[in-house]
Protein backbone atom coordinates (compact mmCIF):
# COMPACT_ATOMS: atom_id res chain seq x y z
CA UNK A 1 0.00 0.00 0.00
CA UNK A 2 1.40 3.37 -1.04
CA UNK A 3 2.13 5.75 1.80
CA UNK A 4 0.25 9.06 1.81
CA UNK A 5 2.10 12.28 1.15
CA UNK A 6 1.60 15.00 3.74
CA UNK A 7 1.62 18.52 2.35
CA UNK A 8 2.90 21.01 4.93
CA UNK A 9 3.11 24.79 4.64
CA UNK A 10 5.31 26.88 6.94
CA UNK A 11 4.49 30.57 7.39
CA UNK A 12 6.90 32.66 9.44
CA UNK A 13 9.99 34.82 9.55
CA UNK A 14 13.68 34.23 10.18
CA UNK A 15 13.00 31.98 13.18
CA UNK A 16 11.49 29.61 10.62
CA UNK A 17 13.87 30.05 7.69
CA UNK A 18 17.18 30.14 9.58
CA UNK A 19 19.29 27.12 8.60
CA UNK A 20 16.57 26.25 6.09
CA UNK A 21 14.75 24.49 8.91
CA UNK A 22 11.55 23.45 7.06
CA UNK A 23 13.19 21.70 4.11
CA UNK A 24 16.76 20.99 5.21
CA UNK A 25 15.90 19.62 8.67
CA UNK A 26 12.16 19.05 9.31
CA UNK A 27 11.60 17.36 5.96
CA UNK A 28 14.59 15.06 6.41
CA UNK A 29 13.52 14.11 9.94
CA UNK A 30 10.06 13.18 8.67
CA UNK A 31 11.39 11.21 5.71
CA UNK A 32 13.89 9.28 7.83
CA UNK A 33 10.97 8.38 10.10
CA UNK A 34 9.05 6.93 7.17
CA UNK A 35 6.75 9.83 6.32
CA UNK A 36 6.40 11.18 2.82
CA UNK A 37 6.23 14.94 3.08
CA UNK A 38 6.03 17.83 0.66
CA UNK A 39 7.17 20.99 2.46
CA UNK A 40 6.62 24.57 1.31
CA UNK A 41 7.81 27.65 3.19
CA UNK A 42 6.66 31.25 2.83
CA UNK A 43 8.99 33.35 4.96
CA UNK A 44 10.20 36.90 5.31
CA UNK A 45 12.53 38.30 7.96
CA UNK A 46 10.82 40.32 10.74
CA UNK A 47 7.39 39.86 9.13
CA UNK A 48 4.36 39.75 11.40
CA UNK A 49 1.46 37.34 11.02
CA UNK A 50 -0.83 40.32 10.39
CA UNK A 51 1.28 41.10 7.31
CA UNK A 52 1.22 37.49 6.14
CA UNK A 53 -2.56 37.59 6.61
CA UNK A 54 -2.92 40.68 4.40
CA UNK A 55 -3.43 39.78 0.71
CA UNK A 56 -2.23 43.29 -0.21
CA UNK A 57 1.17 42.56 1.33
CA UNK A 58 3.75 40.99 -1.01
CA UNK A 59 4.14 37.93 1.18
CA UNK A 60 0.51 37.95 2.23
CA UNK A 61 -0.34 37.60 -1.45
CA UNK A 62 1.92 34.54 -1.64
CA UNK A 63 0.14 33.03 1.36
CA UNK A 64 -3.25 33.72 -0.21
CA UNK A 65 -2.14 32.05 -3.45
CA UNK A 66 -0.82 29.03 -1.55
CA UNK A 67 -3.98 28.58 0.52
CA UNK A 68 -6.30 28.92 -2.46
CA UNK A 69 -4.19 27.06 -5.01
CA UNK A 70 -4.42 23.55 -6.40
CA UNK A 71 -2.13 22.07 -3.76
CA UNK A 72 -4.14 21.08 -0.70
CA UNK A 73 -2.17 21.26 2.53
CA UNK A 74 -2.63 18.90 5.43
CA UNK A 75 -0.92 21.15 7.98
CA UNK A 76 -0.08 24.84 8.05
CA UNK A 77 2.51 25.90 10.64
CA UNK A 78 2.33 29.56 11.64
CA UNK A 79 4.97 31.52 13.55
CA UNK A 80 4.55 35.08 14.79
CA UNK A 81 7.24 37.77 14.96
CA UNK A 82 9.41 36.76 17.89
CA UNK A 83 8.58 39.55 20.36
CA UNK A 84 5.02 40.56 19.52
CA UNK A 85 3.05 37.88 21.46
CA UNK A 86 4.94 38.72 24.66
CA UNK A 87 4.48 42.47 24.34
CA UNK A 88 1.61 44.85 24.94
CA UNK A 89 0.35 44.45 21.35
CA UNK A 90 -0.41 40.74 21.72
CA UNK A 91 -4.05 41.35 20.60
CA UNK A 92 -2.73 41.88 17.06
CA UNK A 93 -1.19 38.42 17.27
CA UNK A 94 -4.48 36.92 18.46
CA UNK A 95 -6.41 38.57 15.64
CA UNK A 96 -3.93 37.34 13.04
CA UNK A 97 -4.18 33.77 14.34
CA UNK A 98 -7.98 33.98 14.26
CA UNK A 99 -7.75 35.12 10.64
CA UNK A 100 -5.40 32.30 9.71
CA UNK A 101 -7.29 29.61 11.62
CA UNK A 102 -10.48 30.31 9.70
CA UNK A 103 -8.75 30.46 6.33
CA UNK A 104 -6.61 27.39 6.92
CA UNK A 105 -9.52 25.29 8.13
CA UNK A 106 -11.67 26.38 5.21
CA UNK A 107 -9.21 24.56 2.94
CA UNK A 108 -9.39 21.36 5.00
CA UNK A 109 -5.92 21.84 6.49
CA UNK A 110 -5.04 21.86 10.18
CA UNK A 111 -3.29 24.88 11.71
CA UNK A 112 -0.34 24.37 14.07
CA UNK A 113 1.20 27.15 16.18
CA UNK A 114 4.99 27.32 16.36
CA UNK A 115 5.69 29.02 19.70
CA UNK A 116 9.14 30.56 19.77
CA UNK A 117 11.69 31.22 22.53
CA UNK A 118 12.99 33.96 24.78
CA UNK A 119 16.13 35.82 23.83
CA UNK A 120 19.42 34.60 25.26
CA UNK A 121 20.60 36.28 28.45
CA UNK A 122 22.51 39.43 27.51
CA UNK A 123 20.23 40.31 24.61
CA UNK A 124 19.49 44.01 24.20
CA UNK A 125 15.81 43.13 23.69
CA UNK A 126 15.62 41.70 27.19
CA UNK A 127 17.28 44.80 28.61
CA UNK A 128 15.00 47.22 26.75
CA UNK A 129 11.84 45.37 27.76
CA UNK A 130 12.89 44.67 31.34
CA UNK A 131 12.56 40.94 30.70
CA UNK A 132 14.73 37.91 31.44
CA UNK A 133 15.18 34.83 29.31
CA UNK A 134 12.75 33.09 31.66
CA UNK A 135 10.06 35.77 31.70
CA UNK A 136 10.13 36.22 27.92
CA UNK A 137 9.89 32.45 27.50
CA UNK A 138 6.79 32.22 29.67
CA UNK A 139 5.14 35.33 28.23
CA UNK A 140 5.43 33.86 24.74
CA UNK A 141 4.28 30.40 25.82
CA UNK A 142 1.28 31.87 27.64
CA UNK A 143 0.18 33.96 24.67
CA UNK A 144 0.46 31.08 22.20
CA UNK A 145 -1.35 28.75 24.57
CA UNK A 146 -4.13 31.29 25.17
CA UNK A 147 -5.02 31.61 21.50
CA UNK A 148 -4.41 27.90 20.97
CA UNK A 149 -6.95 27.11 23.68
CA UNK A 150 -9.45 29.61 22.33
CA UNK A 151 -9.34 28.20 18.80
CA UNK A 152 -8.43 24.59 19.67
CA UNK A 153 -5.17 24.77 17.74
CA UNK A 154 -2.26 22.56 18.81
CA UNK A 155 0.77 24.49 20.04
CA UNK A 156 4.30 23.24 19.44
CA UNK A 157 6.07 24.80 22.43
CA UNK A 158 9.52 25.14 20.90
CA UNK A 159 10.20 28.00 23.31
CA UNK A 160 9.73 25.80 26.34
CA UNK A 161 12.05 23.10 25.07
CA UNK A 162 14.62 25.79 24.24
CA UNK A 163 14.37 27.01 27.82
CA UNK A 164 14.79 23.53 29.25
CA UNK A 165 17.88 22.75 27.18
CA UNK A 166 19.35 26.24 27.72
CA UNK A 167 18.94 26.16 31.51
CA UNK A 168 19.95 22.54 32.06
CA UNK A 169 23.59 23.29 31.24
CA UNK A 170 23.81 20.73 28.47
CA UNK A 171 26.61 22.68 26.82
CA UNK A 172 24.60 22.80 23.60
CA UNK A 173 24.48 26.22 21.95
CA UNK A 174 20.96 26.86 20.69
CA UNK A 175 21.46 30.51 19.78
CA UNK A 176 23.22 32.30 16.99
CA UNK A 177 25.78 34.94 17.99
CA UNK A 178 23.05 37.62 17.97
CA UNK A 179 21.41 35.97 21.04
CA UNK A 180 18.14 35.78 19.13
CA UNK A 181 18.14 33.51 16.10
CA UNK A 182 18.66 29.76 16.29
CA UNK A 183 21.98 28.09 15.70
CA UNK A 184 21.94 24.95 13.57
CA UNK A 185 21.44 23.04 16.82
CA UNK A 186 18.53 25.31 17.75
CA UNK A 187 16.89 24.82 14.36
CA UNK A 188 17.24 21.06 14.75
CA UNK A 189 15.53 21.28 18.13
CA UNK A 190 12.70 23.34 16.62
CA UNK A 191 12.27 20.89 13.74
CA UNK A 192 12.19 17.77 15.88
CA UNK A 193 9.68 19.40 18.27
CA UNK A 194 7.42 20.41 15.40
CA UNK A 195 7.69 16.94 13.89
CA UNK A 196 6.69 15.31 17.17
CA UNK A 197 3.74 17.67 17.61
CA UNK A 198 2.39 17.39 14.08
CA UNK A 199 2.63 13.63 13.78
CA UNK A 200 2.22 12.73 17.49
CA UNK A 201 5.44 10.75 17.03
CA UNK A 202 8.03 9.93 19.66
CA UNK A 203 11.04 12.10 18.76
CA UNK A 204 13.41 9.83 20.69
CA UNK A 205 12.99 7.43 17.75
CA UNK A 206 14.30 10.01 15.27
CA UNK A 207 17.45 8.75 13.57
CA UNK A 208 18.36 11.82 11.50
CA UNK A 209 20.85 13.91 13.47
CA UNK A 210 21.31 16.86 11.12
CA UNK A 211 25.06 16.68 11.46
CA UNK A 212 25.00 16.66 15.27
CA UNK A 213 26.64 13.92 17.28
CA UNK A 214 24.34 11.05 18.17
CA UNK A 215 24.63 11.95 21.86
CA UNK A 216 23.70 15.59 21.33
CA UNK A 217 20.81 14.71 19.04
CA UNK A 218 19.58 12.30 21.71
CA UNK A 219 19.58 15.05 24.33
CA UNK A 220 17.53 17.30 22.07
CA UNK A 221 15.08 14.60 21.05
CA UNK A 222 14.44 13.63 24.67
CA UNK A 223 13.85 17.28 25.56
CA UNK A 224 11.43 17.57 22.64
CA UNK A 225 9.57 14.48 23.84
CA UNK A 226 9.04 16.05 27.26
CA UNK A 227 7.96 19.36 25.77
CA UNK A 228 5.38 17.73 23.50
CA UNK A 229 4.04 14.90 25.65
CA UNK A 230 4.66 16.30 29.14
CA UNK A 231 4.08 20.00 28.43
CA UNK A 232 4.88 22.09 31.46
CA UNK A 233 2.13 24.03 33.17
CA UNK A 234 2.41 27.76 32.59
CA UNK A 235 3.00 29.47 35.95
CA UNK A 236 -0.05 31.33 37.20
CA UNK A 237 1.72 34.68 37.14
CA UNK A 238 2.13 34.38 33.37
CA UNK A 239 -1.21 32.85 32.45
CA UNK A 240 -3.27 35.08 30.21
CA UNK A 241 -6.35 35.04 28.02
CA UNK A 242 -6.90 35.87 24.38
CA UNK A 243 -10.54 36.67 25.00
CA UNK A 244 -11.61 40.09 23.78
CA UNK A 245 -12.92 42.38 26.50
CA UNK A 246 -16.48 43.52 26.03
Amino acid sequence: MEKPTYFILFIGNSYTYYNDMPTAIFEKIAEKMGYQVDVTAITKGAHKLSQFADPNDEYGAKVEKALTGAKKYDYVVVQEQSVLPAAENAPAFYDAVRNFAARIRSTGAKPVLYATWGRKTGSSTLTSKGWTNESMTWKLAAAYQAIGDELEIPVAHVGLVFYDVYTNQTGLELYDDDKSHPSTTGSYLAAVTLFAKIFAADPTEVTYTGGLSADNARILCEAARKAVFETRQIPQEYQTTSEKSE
